[in-house]
């Protein structure tokens, strides 16, 4: 275990039963039916461009060769649907600063056909055009993250299921620039949203954070759409490297969905384990104190029923740590319903 000194400065990420409100998870899917009503005529034309590259990679002719990467995340929404924010990191050489960004959500391995020839002397039959499970356009001014890279947030929040996300990235035409190119692509995924509605005791993902902000105010429907980490009254702010050196600090949270109930309260212990890579495999280098979260520990008003999300986290000194590479092991168990869950989050430690 940690030394009594560090151990004391492990501080436990207490955001509140407030932090994810339903009303903020909602919002980003209120946002997406007002934003094709909000579009002037010019971002009407600006995503009309984007839509034949859209309909060519659902068609099975190839995404485009976006150089990329996109990570995501899980969360419980309403209605049995799950929130999944997103960020996608954007090589600077590849891209404009302003580009259009379109979003669209398939069922997985949809395939567009084209429709059928008409036949001469015959009235041509109308053509139902295909609906998904989502779809918007975005305008953004990007700036450089602390990786070099340009970041993307934007969110989605669908039934659990399997589906492939496109998104279609082009130079924005609606501001001027001194490329002569416009440059545009298509990146694809699959995405398997997870159910965390169906009763059986999971957790969210694991978010590594840079900060957590208070957020004194609800957020609007179109500031939720460009802010998709503001959740309820709380900003989280995801660290894009996980590279750390030995005066940070790790901060990470997660949130517990459906452990099994006594007298109205949970009874669950979260571990932290933290293991160092070796040459051959790995050997457990150390743990922090494992949290409780139980009738003894939370706050008497607290009730799931009602709504107020179980949350587990720590922030972790890093100065005891040697240079390396390391995994945290979360292990989530339910005390009640003899029921575990594990986690891993991946990180390295350098000089500073």
């Amino acid at each position: 275990m940690f030394a009594n000194h560090q151990r004391a400065a492990l501080r436990v990420l207490t955001l509140g039963v407030s932090l994810l409100a339903t009303a903020g998870v909602a919002a980003a899917q209120i946002a997406v039916a007002e934003s094709d009503a909000l579009l002037t005529e010019a971002e009407r034309a600006e995503a009309a461009r984007l839509l034949p590259l859209m309909d060519a990679a659902l068609s099975g002719e190839g995404a485009t060769d976006l150089v990329a990467s996109l990570r995501w995340d899980f969360l419980k929404a309403q209605e049995g649907q799950v929130y999944v924010p997103f960020t996608l990191s954007l090589n600077p050489e590849t891209t404009s600063q302003s580009v259009t960004v379109y979003v669209r959500l398939a069922p997985a391995g949809m395939v567009l056909t084209p429709p059928p020839a008409p036949v001469p002397g015959e009235p041509v039959p109308p053509v139902e055009p295909p609906s998904y499970p989502f779809e918007d356009v975005h305008f953004i001014d990007m700036r450089l993250s602390a990786s070099g890279d340009y970041l993307v947030r934007r969110a989605f929040a669908v039934p659990p299921g399997s589906y492939d996300l496109y998104i279609g990235i082009k130079d924005s035409e609606l501001v001027e620039t001194d490329s002569v190119e416009v440059r545009s692509g298509v990146l694809k995924r699959t995405v398997d949203v997870p159910d965390l509605w169906g009763g059986q005791f999971t957790t969210s993902s694991i978010f590594v954070t840079e900060r957590v902000e208070p957020i004194p105010a609800p957020l609007s429907p179109e500031q939720q759409r460009s802010d998709p980490y503001a959740i309820g009254s709380a900003r989280i702010v995801p660290r894009d490297v996980m590279q750390y050196e030995k005066t940070d600090t790790l901060s990470f949270l997660l949130f517990i969905y459906n452990p099994q109930l006594a007298e109205q309260k949970p009874n669950v212990t979260v571990e932290y384990n933290f293991h160092r890579r070796t040459a051959s495999s790995e050997e457990f280098f150390n743990a922090t104190t494992p949290q409780t979260l139980s009738a003894e520990t939370l706050p008497p008003a607290f009730d799931m029923a009602a709504g107020h999300q179980l949350s587990a986290g720590q922030n972790v000194p890093l100065s005891a740590f040697p240079e390396g590479v390391y995994r945290l092991e979360i292990n989530v168990i339910d005390n009640e319903a003899e029921a575990s869950i594990s986690r891993n989050v991946n990180f390295t430690i350098v000089g500073s």
